[in-house]
């Protein structure tokens, strides 16, 4: 995990001091659809942490406005050490349309992407199915390391270690609603 944390910074410092890049001055492709792929962890209010697995479609709009539809499965691995009194095995699936905002930092080669989206999810537990609406909320940070290709992370990297929530008014057994957060995020995406 620390090699990982040195690899990152050194590569944000090599974006930030441009060597990371090609000194010419060539243009940045004028394609505008990127797809991205993210794992890490979720953690969720039925006290559930499951290995994620986030594939997205994203394209770019007018200025620094973005859309995209993302699918989202979580798959338990184990439960949270916390002093709830219920827990449930949970495996999830998301479907969800997403809306972004692009703030950049050094323009296209490092940049956060803040969003909201609105979709539907299914939740599998002990042999029972129930689907509902969700929202999600995210803030994650993208460095590009080649022309094409960008690393997605964490807002500030390191802390807060996640970039995305959701919530949902689902009630489940003793569950009045459900959220969750996407735990240690770490993807790539690529310009196609």
């Amino acid at each position: 995990m620390i090699r990982i944390r040195y690899y990152l910074f050194a590569l944000l410092m090599s974006a930030l001091s441009g060597k990371a890049f090609s000194q010419g001055k060539q243009e940045v492709t004028s394609k505008t659809d990127f797809l991205g792929f993210q794992s890490g962890f979720t953690v969720d209010s039925y006290n559930s942490i499951g290995i994620r697995t986030f594939f997205e479609y994203r394209k770019n709009r007018k200025g620094n406005w973005q859309y995209g539809i993302s699918y989202e499965h979580t798959r338990h691995f184990g439960f949270f050490m916390t002093d709830l009194p219920y827990q449930l095995k949970s495996n999830l699936s998301m479907l969800s349309l997403n809306g972004y905002y692009r703030l950049n930092l050094l323009k296209d080669r490092i940049f956060w992407t803040g969003g909201l989206g609105l979709g539907v999810m299914h939740i599998n537990w002990d042999d029972n199915d129930k689907f509902g609406l969700i929202a999600n909320a995210s803030l994650t940070l993208n460095v590009r390391i080649t022309q094409r290709i960008y690393i997605e992370t964490s807002p500030l990297i390191v802390f807060p270690p996640f970039n995305r929530i959701y919530f949902s008014p689902m009630k489940i057994d003793h569950f009045q609603y459900f959220y969750a957060i996407s735990a240690f995020p770490f993807g790539l995406t690529v310009r196609l």
